[in-house]
């Protein structure tokens, strides 16, 4: 038995799948089952995956020998985290970045950690945040920086590391920041505006409807359109209205002739926010100096 194996069986378990794992530990198939079969053979007679059922679920044995393979995985872990080699640490750090935060993230945080690691390659990604804390769950990706709501839950194993507050907000390209009066704007007086939002998936265009949805009003959406720097850049002063991170809205280019509305009635709490898992990596170093830095930019 040795510690591939046993990582190889902790990912099948975790992850549910043969493909799924593969991806994980970036091998093929044949290998991780390769894996899979070294350490059921290790392990004995006793059956660790329910085969009889698709897709194969782990027996009462092989949720007994989970929890311990766990335990001996991140005793490994602490083990290489307290080594020399942990202040300098090397390999392909993996980091998923939520999308609209990516020119926030990938200009001076990600090159205070090329200058101060450069024996470690940088692999970016880009998701949904959803998305991103299950690729962290289930070890697709070593850390990732979201923009988290209070609809976001994050599983047990993981930590979130808050970076910043961020405001979301509601701009147009016709209206006012206020009515003629000088009060706020209702979702009710903008029930006839068209949208422009980014596809499904989006936690801020998922907040927006079930906004709307609760007082029971029309939401049209004129067009699902993925970033919001081009949302921006389409609103016409004939209407149009979109969903947008105040600091994303301040440093664009399409500002100019557009409004951020006072709207009472709706309020998104967004946090920019780290995540990883709370087991010891080699990466832990590096992942600490990329939130000093990130918190650094946002602040």
């Amino acid at each position: 038995m040795n510690i591939q194996d046993i990582e190889a069986f902790v990912a099948v378990a975790e992850t549910g799948s043969v493909s799924r794992a593969a991806a994980r530990l970036n091998l093929t198939q044949p290998a991780t089952t390769r894996r899979i079969q070294s350490f059921e053979a290790a392990v004995g007679d006793g059956l660790l995956f329910d085969r009889t059922v698709k897709p194969a679920v782990l027996t009462a044995l092989g949720n007994h020998v989970l929890e311990r393979c766990r335990r001996v995985l991140t005793a490994v872990a602490e083990l290489e985290a307290c080594t020399a080699n942990a202040a300098d640490p090397t390999g392909e750090l993996k980091i998923g970045v939520a999308h609209g935060l990516g020119e926030m993230v990938l200009t001076t945080p990600l090159e205070a950690l090329r200058v101060h690691y450069a024996r470690i390659r940088l692999q970016i990604s880009s998701n949904w945040s959803t998305g991103l804390i299950e690729e962290v769950r289930s070890g697709a990706i070593d850390c990732a920086i979201g923009l988290l709501t209070d609809d976001h839950s994050i599983p047990a194993g993981l930590q979130r590391i808050a970076l910043g507050a961020e405001q979301i907000v509601v701009v147009s390209a016709s209206r006012r920041p206020t009515k003629g009066n000088g009060s706020p704007w209702r979702l009710r007086d903008l029930a006839e505006e068209d949208w422009f939002l980014n596809p499904t998936g989006c936690g801020c265009r998922a907040a927006l409807m079930r906004a709307f949805d609760r007082q029971q009003l029309p939401m049209r959406i004129a067009a699902e359109i993925f970033g919001e720097d081009l949302q921006l850049s389409l609103l016409s002063r004939s209407g149009g209205l979109s969903l947008v991170p105040r600091r994303l809205f301040e440093h664009s280019q399409h500002r100019e002739g557009r409004q951020i509305l006072s709207v009472v009635d709706f309020n998104i709490a967004a946090t920019v926010t780290l995540i990883r898992s709370t087991m010891p990596s080699r990466f832990d170093s590096a992942v600490d100096r990329l939130v000093i830095a990130l918190r650094a930019k946002l602040g």
